[in-house]
């Protein structure tokens, strides 16, 4: 369950700045999403005021005016006339939301968290509200004099957009000014380094505007190149290990500085596009470092950017690497309903209305040091306003469903497969083959996923070691070579004792692997391969094209409430998709499959999200599996299943129902007897072998059900 909800947005929906504007505006935040936000521990505003400038500006002057993220398009390019705009890309010019924005002071900024705050209290009585602030290193969102007139030795990082200067780079050196700022009255002395300089300024500016707390966004204190796969100790070509202990101890060196300049104000981060791995073999990201730094920092979320870019593997791949190991207990997951700067909304025209970017990510989940599963239990939305300053019902009320039936659904047992992830190791490590391994091993888990592999739980390897392996006894655990050596034999041992390990590399160690007890997997043979190790231990996923240019399924295969999850999302509808299963082929909810053997097959619509509590094997034929109205003071779900021909059939009640579940023939709707119940490492079911004819499948009210006066279950509808 969700413990905290934040509704990102910008200044935009201030159209005016009365009082009477801005209370309405704050209302309406609350009121639209109280479906979302309603019963939970923390609702928080996080607001995009404008790129962080007006916090690197700030004198200290509720009355002065600053400049604010009141544009389209890249802000800090030419602005765009009436002549040159039709067909103009907003990467080249930039255009008004509005004519004649309004002005913005600080004491109206100051004004406005006040009210979002007395609001959120109206509509939540029983939450934490909070108001948080954004710090952002690009040029995109408002015009910079502090970045790219009076401190440009500050942007030199990765160029966005063909912008003359590049992005802030957290661990620059100010040059001296004598401008007054709230914290530095006599200006900035010579040689300040930034994270000083922005943490005293934070300081300053979130106490007086009533903030609590600040987002640092698109990678600030983790790499100056965000966006990028290369960077300080990779060139694309090259890795250069001698240069890892400088850049480590720089960006480390600015947490410690903006810690000892705001040490109090809680810090949420967006982090950059990319994997743990990746990060720090181009850029020299300690993660593990940060995290274990006391630095009251939450971990970055799910990356928009690759959702937006078709590119899911990275998406999913990236926040698995950065969730395994936290710096508390809680992450995070992001979701795009509007940009609020680059006129789209993501609902429409980048998902064109379907959720997988809600149920896949959401899909995730980790295992913590007590063997626990995990799944998100932060949520926020970016953002609740368009680029027009809007804030339209239906891209509320179109998501919002989805939103909360995967929170429903969200993971709460060991997924089929689980990454072993070593970020501690990848994260300190010093020589080249090792920022190799981690570089081109994170990118092969990105392609794997995004050829169909349902990879979508992840454990660290700290985590993994020294406690008890029953958890992952239906699951295939997916490794890198380790090299940590404690690490290597407790995957050695687990394989020894019948566990399902496959082994990746793209190093030379190889060798260190005994092929008699794990599979072998080497990057080179390419993403096909983690398919064909997985069939080894009875998991198959089979993909079949159309056309030679088709692309891949991507998809996720979780457990919730003793059932198996399939989210997919199809990038191709004229692709076939099968799945074979250690128990059979499995048989999804509301539909029909074509099975042959232990293999089933599908043609999914563009996404699908489906249930999955049967499982069947028999030579061939058609199997139905969907829902039917209980009508029954006895059972409170009913799933009809039709086409069985000689089958061995295994069906998985909900967790509260095992034990109290019956299976009655369609025809005569009496029991039908010889159904054992089963409790093994895939969960509890009830099999029978050489089943035909059709049936239903009936779960009864629980010992403890409440049986309202109307006939149904309390909760009973809650599927």
């Amino acid at each position: 369950m969700f413990k905290s909800i934040t509704l990102e947005m910008s200044l935009k929906p201030f159209k005016k700045t009365n009082d009477e504007y801005i209370k309405r505006v704050c209302a309406r935040v609350f009121e639209q999403w109280y479906p979302l936000i309603k019963n939970r521990e923390v609702v928080s505003v996080l607001l995009w005021t404008a790129d962080g400038s007006e916090i690197l500006d700030y004198g200290g002057e509720l009355d002065d005016r600053f400049e604010w993220a009141c544009w389209l398009g890249n802000a800090n390019k030419p602005l765009a006339t009436d002549e040159d705009y039709a067909g103009l890309s907003l990467h080249d010019k930039k255009r008004l939301y509005m004519p004649d924005p309004p002005v913005m002071t600080y004491r109206t900024l100051k004004k406005i968290v006040e009210c979002i705050r007395q609001e959120g209290e109206r509509v939540c009585p029983g939450a934490k509200i909070r108001v948080g602030e954004t710090f952002d290193v690009g040029p995109e969102f408002a015009v910079s004099d502090f970045k790219y007139r009076r401190h440009t030795e500050i942007s030199t990082g990765q160029k966005l957009n063909l912008f003359s200067f590049g992005v802030v780079d957290s661990t620059a050196i100010l040059s001296g000014d004598d401008r007054k700022y709230a914290a530095f009255p006599n200006g900035i002395p010579d040689k300040t380094p930034f994270g000083t300089f922005l943490g005293k300024q934070s300081n300053a500016f979130l106490s007086d505007m009533g903030f609590d707390y600040i987002w640092l966004s698109n990678g600030v204190g983790f790499s100056c190149d965000p966006w990028d796969e290369h960077g300080k100790v990779f060139d694309g070509k090259k890795f250069y290990p001698e240069k890892l202990a400088v850049v480590r101890e720089k960006v480390l060196e600015f947490w410690k500085l903006f810690r000892e300049a705001c040490p109090d104000f809680p810090v949420e981060t967006r982090g950059t596009n990319n994997s743990a791995g990746i990060d720090y073999a181009s850029d020299g990201v300690p993660l593990y470092d940060i995290y274990n730094a006391g630095l009251n920092v939450t971990p970055p979320p799910n990356s928009p950017w690759a959702a937006l870019n078709d590119d899911f593997g990275l998406e999913l791949m990236g926040h698995m690497t950065r969730i395994c190991s936290l710096p508390g207990d809680k992450f995070l997951m992001r979701y795009y309903v509007h940009d609020p700067w680059w006129a789209n909304t993501p609902w429409y025209d980048r998902y064109n209305g379907q959720p997988h970017d809600i149920y896949l990510p959401m899909a995730i989940s980790r295992i913590d040091g007590d063997g626990k599963v995990k799944s998100a239990e932060l949520f926020n939305i970016l953002s609740i306003d368009n680029s027009f300053g809007d804030m339209p019902d239906c891209c509320v009320n179109e998501p919002l469903p989805h939103l909360l039936k995967a929170e429903k659904d969200a993971p709460d047992a060991v997924a089929p497969f689980v990454w072993v992830y070593p970020v501690r190791e990848y994260t300190t490590a010093s020589s080249e083959n090792m920022l190799s391994e981690m570089y081109y091993g994170d990118k092969f888990i990105r392609d794997a996923i995004n050829c169909g592999f349902p990879l979508n739980c992840v454990v660290s390897t700290d985590n993994f070691i020294g406690r008890s392996t029953e958890i992952y006894k239906g699951s295939v655990l997916l490794s890198p070579v380790q090299p940590d050596e404690k690490v290597a034999e407790a995957l050695h041992r687990y394989a020894l004792s019948g566990g399902k390990v496959i082994y990746y590399s793209f190093g030379e160690r190889l060798t260190a692997v005994d092929a008699s007890v794990a599979e072998v997997v080497e990057i080179e043979k390419g993403a096909g391969a983690l398919f064909a190790a997985a069939a080894r231990f009875g998991y198959e996923v089979g993909v079949k094209t159309a056309h030679e240019n088709a692309k891949l399924p991507t998809m996720t295969v979780h457990r919730s409430n003793n059932a198996f999850i399939f989210s997919v999302y199809n990038r191709d509808t004229t692709t076939d998709v099968s799945f074979k299963f250690p128990l059979g082929a499995p048989v999804l909810d509301c539909g029909e499959a074509e099975v042959r053997g232990k293999r089933s097959s599908y043609r999914f619509s563009r996404f699908e999200h489906r249930e999955c509590r049967v499982f069947v094997e028999q030579s061939e034929g058609v199997i139905s599996v969907r829902e039917y109205p209980p009508v029954s003071g006895m059972h409170r779900r009913k799933i009809r299943v039709e086409g069985l021909k000689n089958a061995a059939v295994c069906l998985f009640p909900e967790t509260e129902s095992i034990g109290k579940c019956d299976v009655l023939s369609w025809d005569s709707g009496m029991p039908l007897d010889g159904w054992t119940l089963v409790k093994d490492e895939y969960g509890a079911y009830y099999k029978k072998e050489n089943v035909s004819g059709d049936l239903y499948f009936c779960m009864r009210y629980g010992a403890d059900s409440t049986i309202m006066p109307d006939g149904f279950k309390s909760g009973a509808d809650n599927r």
